[in-house]
């Protein structure tokens, strides 16, 4: 089960994929703004994301995006 958090930042990526096409990735800067979290909010949820599989980010952690598996669950939600 994921959060409200985890949610909203699911909903981002997944209409980020639909815009610009997979993985939907977005810089974390982007994704603060979009999702109205804290930088700290943002980051946690991000790495819950991460290990259930459901976002991949860059080696430096500066841009997420959505793996298959995240995409399937944003459009189930």
């Amino acid at each position: 089960m994921s959060t409200p958090e985890q949610n909203r930042i699911l909903a981002i990526l997944a209409e980020e994929w639909h815009l610009n096409g997979p993985p939907g990735i977005m810089d974390v800067n982007d994704i603060v703004t979009a999702a109205r979290l804290s930088r700290k909010e943002t980051f946690a949820a991000l790495s819950e994301l991460f290990e259930k599989g459901l976002v991949d980010m860059n080696k430096f952690k500066t841009a997420a995006f959505l793996t298959p598996e995240g995409y399937s669950v944003a459009n189930s939600e």
